[in-house]
């Protein structure tokens, strides 16, 4: 009774030392003294310490669900992976529909490189937490990260559903990946197999995401660069709303102004290529035209405001006097139209 006191004086007080004393008064046996010691020291910050009480505590009483989780926690913050695998397992042991326990744990598993646990991990997740866009975000990575490619088109859905405006570049440049390098799934299938999903996908997202330059990017690629399913004038018109997306901002963002040289350059590879007898040959080279216009005339605004000398102004300006270039061909071009 002396060892109960003893924690409940430390209730009362917050001094830790009525549950050092509680610990040893029950011969170390106090599951309750430890546990508040390592809450204590979780709450200052000293993680190692907290995770050792921690540890001494669910010894003494294994049924503790959120002592183990919170000594996951704990694990991951020193870091110690192995450890907070074996605590979001124990937690998970005692209560397995605890979303964030199993996405925990497949941090853990990716931290330690083993992505195929990771993987079944954020799986788990999903199901527990099927309305958390973040628990599917790490879903979708680890899915990627395997060529799960079904796992990825329907994660990457699923978000969008939720409300997201999603959009990752990585996920963007998977997919488009699989089907044009062919890639093999993680079950075995050749990628190009899933084209129509990713497209049937790409067309869903950008009616819920309109100003993404990276889906609007990989949505042209879809139609320019996977053999056999080649659709140019489809492709310069997403290539077009890809350039616009990023547009704005391109007098005061370097990273938007070299996503749009990156493509308008490929743009005007596409459309010098087209066959003069195209119905939108006319219309490809007006809109090329104008796009490197503006191009050139917040380009210019932009390396105003970089540094004179700066490896990024001389990029810039070697940029424009590229975009230049391009602009006289297609003037040229239009005048044989």
């Amino acid at each position: 009774s002396s060892g109960i006191n003893a924690e409940y004086g430390g209730d009362n007080t917050q001094d830790i030392a009525h549950y050092e004393k509680a610990w040893e008064l029950s011969e170390h046996t106090s599951a309750r003294a430890m546990k508040a010691l390592g809450y204590h020291y979780f709450n200052v910050k000293d993680y190692p310490k907290a995770l050792e009480c921690m540890l001494l505590s669910v010894d003494c009483n294994y049924l503790q669900g959120g002592l183990w989780f919170t000594a996951g926690c704990t694990a991951l913050a020193i870091p110690d992976y192995p450890t907070a695998i074996r605590c979001f397992r124990e937690s998970l042991h005692v209560d397995d529909e605890n979303g964030q326990a199993w996405s925990n744990l497949g941090a853990a598993f990716e931290r330690t490189g083993e992505i195929f646990k990771a993987y079944n991990s954020y799986k788990e997740a999903t199901r527990c937490s099927f309305n958390n866009w973040r628990v599917w975000e790490n879903y979708i990575c680890a899915a990627a990260q395997i060529k799960n490619f079904p796992g990825v088109i329907h994660a990457y859905r699923q978000i969008i559903n939720l409300g997201e405006k999603y959009s990752d570049r990585t996920i963007l440049n998977c997919l488009v990946a699989a089907v044009r390098d062919n890639l093999e799934s993680s079950s075995g299938e050749p990628g190009i197999k899933y084209y129509d999903r990713v497209l049937d996908l790409f067309k869903f997202a950008s009616s819920k995401v309109t100003t993404s330059f990276d889906l609007w990017r990989s949505y042209a690629a879809l139609h320019l660069d996977v053999p056999g399913k080649e659709d140019t004038d489809k492709g310069i018109g997403y290539l077009i709303k890809a350039y616009h997306s990023a547009s704005l901002r391109i007098e005061k963002s370097l990273e938007d102004f070299l996503k749009c040289v990156e493509c308008s350059a490929v743009l005007h590879s596409y459309v010098m290529k087209e066959e003069k007898t195209s119905p939108n040959y006319a219309q490809h080279l007006q809109s090329l035209k104008s796009i490197l216009q503006i191009l050139v005339t917040k380009g210019h605004r932009l390396i105003e405001t970089l540094d004179e000398g700066s490896e990024s102004r001389e990029a810039c300006t070697e940029y424009i006097t590229q975009a230049n270039t391009h602009l006289e061909e297609v003037e040229e071009a239009q005048l044989y139209v």
